[in-house]
C-alpha cells in the first residue's frame, strides 16, 4: 500500500485513517476535513443546548412575572439568560462558521490540508473540552449568573460565589486559547500555501473573508484572554484587579470586554457575508458587482472594527468629546457596509436568479442584516443610546445583527451540503425550513422593537406589552421548529439524498467544485496551479518552483 510523508512528519497508507463509521479515526484525525465535521457537529449541539434555553426564557416572558412565579425562579432565569448569550455567541457561531472555513479553505485555495494539521486537532479538542465545562457548570452550585458580558463587579466572588461561576470563566479562557491557536492556523495557510498563481486579490470571497476574519480574532481575543487571566486571578488567586475602589475595576473590564466585543460582531458575520458573496455569485451567474472594492469595504471595516468599542460605554462617565469621536467612527462604520450591500444587491439585478434554498437563507440572511444595521445606527447616536441602552430594543437589534447576519451561515451548510457528503438534500424541505426560519425570526424579535421599554434582562414588564411578548414567544417556537426541519432534512439526506457528483450548481467556479464529492483525503492528484492563467494540475513529485516534492 502507498505511503504519503505527511507535513507533521508521519506516515499513513493511502486513505490514512480507519473508515470513517470508526470512532478511532474522529479520535486521532488531523484531516482538516473531518476537523471541519466534527466543528459543524458540536456546534450544532451546542445550537440546540442553546436554543432549549431561549424557549426557556420565551416561555418565562409570556406573562410578566413576579419573582418565584413562572417556570424559573430568578436565579434560573439569570443562568438561562447568560449561559444562552455565552453559548450562541462562543460555543455555536464561530466555531460553526470555524467548521465550514476548516472544509472549505484549503480547496478553495488548493492546499491539501490546513498548515499545522496537529495545531488545527488541538484547536477542536480545546473548543469541546471547554464547551463541556461550562456544561458541567450547571452542576457545580449553578452557572454564571452575571450576563454574558460578565460585566464587573458581578463577575467576581462577592456576587457570583458558586464554583459553577468559575468554571465558565475558565471554559471562556480554554476556549479563547482554542480559537487563538486556529486562527495562527489559518492565517499561516491562506498567506503560505494558496496554489501558485493564486494571488490575493484573486482568492474566493469566502475565503478572503475567513482571511479578515482571523486576523481580527488574533488581535480581538488577545484582549479577551488578558482579560479572562485577570479575572481567573481575581476568583482563584485573590487579586483585586476588577475590584478595586471606586469604578476603575469595572471600567478596566468594559473596556477589555468590548475591545474584544465589537469585533466578534464582525468575526461572527463575515464567513456568512462570504458564504452569501459565492451563493449570490453562483444563482445569478454573474460575479459580484465591483469586487474589489468589496474586497476594500471587507478591509476597511476589519480595520475600523477595533475603532468603535467604545460606543458600548456612552452610560460611563467618558467625556463627551471622546463620546462624540466614537460616535462618529460607529456611524462611520456602516459606510463601507453600505458598499458591500449594494454590490450584492447589484449583483442580483445584473443576474438571473434561481431559487434555490442556499439562495433563499442567503438573500434573507441579508435582509435581516440591514435592518439590523439601520436599528443599529440610533444606538450609535448619544442621545438616543441614553434612552434605549438597557431595553430590549438593544436584545431585538443584537439578534437581527448577530443572528440575522448568521443566516448566510445556514444558507452555506445547504450550499457546501452536496461537496461534504456527496448527497442533496430535500429541496422542498429546505424551502419549508426557509419560510419557518423567516417567519419565525420575525415574530419573534421585530416585536421586541415595539416593546422596547421593557427592561433588558428581567422577567417583569408593563402589563401594556403582554400582547407583543406573547407573539415574540410564539416566532420562538417557529423559529425552533425550521431548526428542527432542518436538522431532519440534513440527518436523512446523508444517507437517502440524490448523488451529487462533483458540482450540482450550474455556475459554481469555485476550486472546491472541481473535485469529487466528498472530496478524497488529500484533496487533490497533483498541485493545482494558476501560474499559466488557468487551472492546471502538476504530478505530486514536481514542485511549482522546481524543487523536489515531500511526497514519495
Amino acid at each position: 500500500m502507498n505511503k504519503i510523508l505527511q507535513t507533521d512528519g508521519g506516515y499513513s497508507d493511502e486513505h490514512g485513517l480507519p473508515p470513517m463509521s470508526s470512532i478511532k479515526r474522529w479520535l486521532v484525525t488531523t484531516n482538516h476535513k473531518d476537523i471541519g465535521i466534527l466543528y459543524i457537529i458540536t456546534s450544532l449541539f451546542f445550537l440546540v443546548m442553546g436554543g432549549v434555553l431561549a424557549l426557556l426564557i420565551r416561555l418565562q416572558l409570556w406573562l410578566p412575572r413576579a419573582p418565584g412565579e413562572g417556570l424559573l425562579s430568578p436565579f434560573a432565569y439569570n443562568q438561562s439568560v447568560t449561559a444562552h448569550g455565552l453559548i450562541m455567541v462562543f460555543w455555536f457561531l464561530s466555531p460553526f462558521a470555524f467548521g465550514l472555513a476548516n472544509y472549505i479553505v484549503p480547496l478553495q485555495i488548493g492546499a491539501k490540508d490546513l498548515a499545522f494539521p496537529r495545531l488545527n486537532a488541538l484547536s477542536y479538542w480545546l473548543y469541546l473540552i471547554s464547551g463541556i465545562l461550562l456544561g458541567t457548570s450547571f452542576f457545580q452550585g449553578g452557572t454564571f449568573d452575571g450576563g454574558w458580558t460578565v460585566y464587573a463587579p458581578l463577575n467576581l466572588p462577592t456576587f457570583t460565589p458558586q464554583v459553577g461561576a468559575t468554571s465558565a470563566v475558565l471554559a471562556l479562557f480554554i476556549f479563547s486559547v482554542a480559537i487563538t491557536s486556529g486562527s495562527v492556523n489559518f492565517l499561516t495557510t491562506i498567506h503560505r500555501m494558496r496554489a501558485k498563481g493564486m494571488t490575493l486579490f484573486n482568492m474566493p470571497l469566502f475565503t478572503w473573508t475567513i482571511l479578515l476574519t482571523v486576523w481580527m480574532m488574533l488581535f480581538a481575543f488577545a484582549a479577551l484572554l488578558a482579560a479572562l487571566m485577570i479575572l481567573s486571578a481575581d476568583r482563584i488567586l485573590g487579586t483585586t484587579y476588577f475590584s478595586s475602589t471606586g469604578t476603575q475595576g469595572s471600567l478596566l473590564w468594559t473596556h477589555l470586554f468590548w475591545f474584544f466585543g465589537h469585533p466578534e460582531v464582525y468575526i461572527v458575520f463575515f464567513p456568512a457575508l462570504g458564504a452569501m458573496a459565492e451563493i449570490f455569485q453562483t444563482f445569478t451567474g454573474k460575479r459580484i458587482v465591483g469586487r474589489k472594492w468589496f474586497i476594500a469595504a471587507l478591509v476597511l471595516v476589519t480595520v475600523q472594527s477595533f475603532v468603535v468599542w467604545m460606543h458600548h460605554m456612552f452610560l460611563t462617565g467618558i467625556n463627551l468629546e471622546v463620546k462624540t469621536l466614537f460616535m462618529i467612527t460607529t456611524i462611520g462604520i456602516s459606510l463601507p457596509f453600505d458598499l458591500m450591500v449594494f454590490s450584492l444587491i447589484y449583483t442580483l439585478i445584473k443576474g438571473r436568479i434561481q431559487f434555490t434554498t442556499p439562495f433563499l437563507f442567503a438573500f434573507g440572511g441579508l435582509i435581516l442584516f440591514i435592518i439590523g444595521g439601520i436599528t443599529g445606527v440610533f444606538l450609535g447616536a448619544v442621545v438616543l443610546d441614553y434612552e434605549l441602552r438597557g431595553t430590549y430594543w438593544v436584545v431585538a437589534h443584537f439578534h437581527y445583527v448577530m443572528v440575522g447576519g448568521a443566516t448566510g451561515l445556514v444558507a452555506g451548510i445547504y450550499y457546501w451540503f452536496p461537496k461534504i457528503t456527496g448527497r442533496m438534500y430535500d429541496e422542498f424541505l429546505g424551502k419549508v425550513s426557509f419560510v419557518l426560519y423567516f417567519i419565525g425570526f420575525n415574530l419573534l424579535y421585530f416585536p421586541l422593537f415595539v416593546a422596547w421599554e421593557t427592561p433588558r434582562r428581567v422577567f417583569t414588564y408593563a402589563p401594556s406589552l403582554i400582547p407583543w411578548h406573547q407573539m415574540a414567544t410564539i416566532g420562538g417556537f417557529i423559529l425552533a421548529s425550521s431548526f428542527a426541519v432542518m436538522l431532519y432534512n440534513l440527518y436523512v439526506s446523508i444517507s437517502h439524498g440524490e448523488e451529487s457528483g462533483p458540482s450540482p450548481w450550474k455556475y459554481a467556479s469555485t476550486l472546491e467544485w472541481a473535485l469529487p464529492s466528498p472530496p478524497p483525503l488529500e484533496n487533490w492528484e497533483g498541485t493545482p496551479t494558476y501560474e499559466n492563467g488557468k487551472l492546471e494540475f502538476l504530478p505530486d513529485n514536481i514542485k511549482t518552483d522546481g524543487g523536489e516534492s515531500t511526497h514519495e
